[in-house]
């Protein structure tokens, strides 16, 4: 695994710890921008449907905010107690697609201990 991957999954795991949960578990994301910088995110779930984010679309979010709008991997952070594995959602995939440097872009995706 590479230095930059190894950075992206420990910004995923950091932004885990903040993820909003009512119902489903806690997901930590990570963006690889164009020019290098890593930006996290993690899920947000509201009561109300349509109104929460997956960690994925919160990390996107952050690099643009910061003007970068170019993803070059993306990392996905789930606990391993977490049920199912740490896929990304369609909308995800589309979004990632929509501000991937590359429409192949790399995405690493793993489970980690409490």
């Amino acid at each position: 695994m590479k230095e930059n991957e190894k950075k992206l999954l420990e910004a995923a795991l950091k932004a885990m710890g903040n993820a909003h949960v009512l119902w489903g578990c806690k997901v930590g994301a990570a963006a690889l921008a164009e020019d290098g910088e890593i930006y996290g995110g993690c899920n947000i779930e509201s009561w109300v449907s349509g109104l929460g984010v997956c960690a994925e679309r919160c990390a996107i979010n952050h690099a643009v905010l910061h003007a970068n709008r170019r993803i070059m991997k993306m990392a996905i952070v789930i606990y391993a107690n977490s049920q199912g594995e740490p896929r990304p959602c369609g909308s995800c995939l589309q979004y990632m697609h929509d501000f991937a440097e590359n429409p192949d872009i790399r995405i690493i995706m793993a489970k980690a201990e409490k």
